[in-house]
């Protein structure tokens, strides 16, 4: 009997660092006009490139849509069959449903499999961040953990995990629902961008607004320097897409001037539909994480 550790697809973790850490995914999806598509992180049947020239064509009407129950079952039945427990780690509630459909679908299997254990953990963050939180979870595993201390140990972390974002506008955050605080206004006027963050909850937060490309950048790098922690903040993930300038200037910056390590990537079909093209985002472990969009202050 072995945990089996799943996320989805928002995690945007690679072929190579899903076979390291042994971790498996439930695959969201997306549509383009009209036409149902996997959220495929590995880019089988399209190409990134492919997949944002579908994204910037307004008339296409890209959405995302959660992990199916199809998907779930499909997925999970052969490590029940086979004695094992699942752990998903997934999207944070706010952005996705996905944990709390896993959560139904696990209460039916019981009734199969009275013995496995199936627990769901919403890890109120998504992207690399959601990646890196996985990753932590399994290097835990190889300690010897079970399942339940597994899913403790994910709880008790998953608030150091930072994303720092910025996108051309709020048009695709908006559309989606996935934008909260009262900064959200100033998402469209001319030259000004908006840098998101993850907040205690796992809301996407406009916190902050900046003038242009450059202090868009140096706003992040800003955040970064403020909620990195020696010996802990070890990699940054600096995602893009159709961002490759920014996603340049970003490594350099956190390379030549915090001496951190870092590591390019695509973001992925679900933030990519969600945020749209020019997005550019940083995710990395640092300090725990306090602001909380739904409290008034």
């Amino acid at each position: 009997m072995a945990t089996i550790l799943f996320t989805d697809s928002i995690c945007d973790l690679t072929p190579e660092k899903r076979k390291q850490y042994e971790i498996e995914y439930f695959r969201m999806s997306f549509t383009v006009a009209g036409e149902d598509k996997y959220a495929d992180i590995d880019y089988v049947d399209y190409t990134p490139e492919q997949l944002y020239a579908w994204i910037g064509d307004t008339k296409n009407h890209c959405k995302t849509s959660q992990v199916s129950p199809e998907e779930f079952k499909t997925k999970m039945l052969p490590h029940l069959q086979n004695g094992d427990d699942i752990l998903y780690i997934g999207c944070a509630l706010p952005c996705s449903g996905s944990v709390n459909t896993f959560r139904l679908i696990a209460e039916q299997l019981k009734e199969d499999f009275p013995e496995r254990k199936m627990i769901g953990v919403d890890s109120t963050t998504v992207g690399m961040g959601l990646g890196r939180l996985v990753m932590d979870v399994s290097d835990e595993r190889k300690k010897g953990k079970t399942i339940e201390e597994l899913a403790q140990w994910a709880e008790e972390n998953k608030e150091f995990y930072h994303q720092i974002g910025t996108v051309e506008d709020l048009t695709y955050l908006r559309a989606a629902g996935r934008v909260s605080g009262s900064a959200a206004f100033f998402g469209n006027i001319i030259g000004v961008k908006p840098l998101i963050m993850c907040d205690v909850p796992g809301y996407n937060y406009a916190y902050k607004k900046v003038r242009g490309s450059k202090n868009a950048t140096r706003g992040q790098i800003d955040y970064l320097k403020e909620n990195m922690v020696e010996g802990v903040t070890d990699v940054v993930y600096v995602g893009q897409g159709m961002a490759q300038k920014q996603q340049e200037e970003l490594c350099q910056i956190i390379e030549n001037e915090l001496h951190l390590k870092t590591e390019k990537y695509w973001v992925g079909p679900i933030i990519g539909v969600s945020c749209g093209p020019g997005t550019a985002i940083l995710y990395f472990k640092g300090k725990k994480i306090t602001l909380d969009s739904t409290k008034k202050e």
